[in-house]
C-alpha cells in the first residue's frame, strides 16, 4: 500500500470511532435515561481518548511529511493531506488524558445543564460550567494563538477566524441593521397576530407540519429520522444516517416549524455529500459557517419568504384547521417575520437574531480572557439584553440557561451563525442568477432547483476549499456583509411599507 492510501485507512479508522461516538452523544440528548448519564460519560471519554490516541500516532505524522513531498496536483489529495495535517497537528498539541477529561466533563455537563434549565436553578449548572471554561482556556493554550486564547477557538470552528476579523463584522451590522430595527419600532405598527397569540397549537399538527415541510424541501427520512430534544440539533455519523430533533411549544408554533426547517437544512447538506469520500476530511462539510449558511437560508431566506408563505398556507390549514380558519398567506407572511426583540436566539426574527449571537460573543470573549466571572455570569447576561435589546429576561432559563453550547464546551461557536447568515446571503444572490424563476418555484413548491444548486455548489464540494475560497468560488465574490444587509433591508422595507 502506497503512503496515500495508508493515511486514508488510518483516517477512516479514526472517523469511525468518531461516527461512534456520534452517535452515542445523539442517543444521549434524544432517548438515555437519566441515571445512564455517568456512564455514558465513561463511554464518550473513552471514545474521545482511543479516536485521539490514533491520530496523534507518529506514524500519521511520518505519512504526511512524506507525502507533502511530492509533487501533485489532484484537489481532493491536497485537501486530505492539508486537513489531515491540521487535525495531526492540533491533536498532538493536546494530551490523552486532557482529551479524555474534556469528553468526560462535556457528558456531565450537558446532563447538569439540562436539569438546570428544566429547573430555572443556574447553581446547578455554576460548577460546572466553571470547569468547562477552565478546560477552553487549557485548549487554547495547548493550541495556542498569536494574540488572544478566543483566536485559538474561534479557528476551531472557522478556519482563520479571530476576533480582529469578528468584531468589523459585527461592527458593520450593528450599523446597518440596529438603525433598521429602531424605524420598526418607533414608527412601524406591529402586524395583528392575535390569532397566533390567542389560540393553542397541539404538538400533533405541528409534528405534521414539520414532517411534511422537511419531506418537501427534499431530506430522505429513508436516511435519516427527525425527534424531540432540549435544544434542536443536527446529528448522525453519515449521509445515510441523519438524524435531527425539533422541540414543541403548544403556545408558539413558529418555534417548531422554522427549528426543522433549520435542522433540515444541515441534514440536507449532510446528506448532500459526495459519496465516494466517505471517511475522508476533503467529503466533510465544510466549517460552521458554511453549515450555518444552509440551515439559515432554508429556516429564513426560503421560509421566511412570501412565495414559501404562500405554498405552505394550506399545510397550516390541513394541520390547524380551527386556527388557520380566515388566515391569508400575507397574514402568515407577516407574523412569521414580525420584528420584535426577543428572549430566546433559536426564535429570534432576522432583523434581531445577529444581536444576540453578538451578545453571546461579547461574553465569551470576557469569560475566556478572565473579565468575567462564573457568577457574574448571569447578571451580565441580563444586563446586555437590556443594552442591546431592551428587554430583560424573567429567570435563568429563559436567560443564561436557554443554549446548549456552553455545557458542550463549544466556545468559540457563536460567531459561525452570523456567519452563516451572511454566506447565505450570498449564496442565494448567486442562485438566483442562474435560476430567474426562483420565486414562482418555491411559490409553487418546486424546491428541487435551489436544493440541487447548493447540492453541485456547497454540499458536493465538501471541505476541498477552505470556507471563504468556497464562498468565493460559488458567489463569485469574496466573502462579504453586502448581500445580506441588502436582503434584509429590502425585506423589511416590503414588509413595513418603509
Amino acid at each position: 500500500m502506497d503512503a496515500y492510501g495508508e493515511l486514508l485507512g488510518r483516517l477512516k479508522d479514526i472517523d469511525v470511532i468518531q461516527q461512534i461516538g456520534g452517535l452515542m452523544s445523539w442517543d444521549q440528548e434524544v432517548l438515555m435515561p437519566p441515571k445512564a448519564a455517568e456512564l455514558r460519560s465513561e463511554h464518550l471519554a473513552w471514545i474521545s481518548k482511543t479516536g485521539h490516541e490514533r491520530l496523534v500516532d507518529p506514524k500519521i505524522g511520518d505519512l504526511l511529511s512524506e507525502l507533502e513531498q511530492e509533487e501533485m496536483s489532484d484537489e481532493v489529495k491536497l485537501a486530505n493531506i492539508r486537513l489531515a495535517r491540521e487535525s495531526f497537528d492540533r491533536a498532538t498539541r493536546m494530551p490523552s488524558e486532557f482529551v479524555e477529561e474534556m469528553a468526560k466533563h462535556r457528558s456531565r455537563a450537558q446532563f447538569s445543564w439540562a436539569e438546570a434549565r428544566a429547573k430555572d436553578d443556574f447553581s446547578l449548572f455554576r460548577d460546572d460550567l466553571e470547569k468547562s471554561i477552565d478546560i477552553a482556556r487549557k485548549k487554547a493554550d495547548y493550541l495556542g494563538y498569536e494574540k488572544l486564547r478566543y483566536d485559538a477557538l474561534l479557528d476551531l470552528y472557522e478556519t482563520g477566524l479571530t476576533v480582529s476579523r469578528v468584531d468589523p463584522l459585527f461592527e458593520g451590522l450593528r450599523n446597518e441593521v440596529v438603525p433598521l430595527i429602531g424605524e420598526i419600532s418607533e414608527n412601524c405598527e406591529r402586524p395583528d397576530i392575535a390569532w397566533v397569540e390567542t389560540a393553542d397549537w397541539p404538538q400533533d399538527g405541528q409534528e405534521s407540519l414539520s414532517q411534511s415541510v422537511s419531506e418537501s424541501i427534499g431530506f430522505d427520512f429513508d436516511a435519516g429520522r427527525r425527534d424531540s430534544s432540549t435544544h434542536p440539533f443536527c446529528g448522525g455519523p453519515n449521509p445515510d444516517d441523519v438524524r435531527w430533533t425539533t422541540r414543541y411549544n403548544e403556545n408558539d408554533p413558529f418555534g417548531s416549524l422554522y427549528g426543522s426547517m433549520h435542522e433540515t437544512g444541515h441534514g440536507t447538506y449532510e446528506q448532500g455529500r459526495r459519496r465516494d469520500l466517505d471517511f475522508q476530511p476533503a467529503g466533510e462539510a465544510n466549517g460552521l459557517g458554511i453549515h450555518e449558511s444552509q440551515s439559515r437560508l432554508w429556516e429564513n431566506q426560503v421560509g421566511r419568504s412570501r412565495e414559501f408563505c404562500e405554498w405552505a398556507l394550506p399545510l397550516w390549514q390541513r394541520s390547524f384547521p380551527e386556527n388557520m380558519e380566515g388566515i391569508s398567506s400575507e397574514q402568515l407572511w407577516k407574523a412569521v417575520n414580525l420584528v420584535e426583540p426577543s428572549l430566546i436566539r433559536v426564535e429570534a426574527d432576522e432583523a434581531t437574531y445577529n444581536l444576540h449571537i453578538m451578545i453571546r460573543y461579547e461574553i465569551e470573549k470576557q469569560l475566556i480572557g478572565g473579565e468575567l466571572e462564573v457568577d457574574e455570569l448571569p447578571d451580565a447576561w441580563d444586563d446586555m439584553y437590556e443594552e442591546f435589546l431592551g428587554i430583560r429576561s424573567p429567570n435563568r432559563a429563559l436567560g443564561v440557561l436557554q443554549d446548549i453550547h456552553w455545557s458542550m464546551g463549544a466556545f468559540g461557536y457563536f460567531p459561525t451563525y452570523t456567519l452563516g447568515n451572511l454566506y447565505a446571503a450570498q449564496l442565494l444572490e448567486a442562485a438566483r442568477e442562474d435560476l430567474p424563476n426562483h420565486d414562482e418555484q418555491i411559490a409553487n413548491g418546486e424546491f428541487l432547483p435551489l436544493l440541487t444548486w447548493m447540492r453541485r455548489s456547497v454540499h458536493q464540494r465538501g471541505s476541498v476549499l477552505k470556507p471563504a475560497e468556497l464562498i468565493e468560488e460559488a458567489t463569485g465574490s469574496p466573502p462579504s456583509p453586502e448581500a445580506f444587509n441588502r436582503y434584509l433591508s429590502s425585506k423589511l422595507k416590503r414588509l413595513y411599507d418603509l
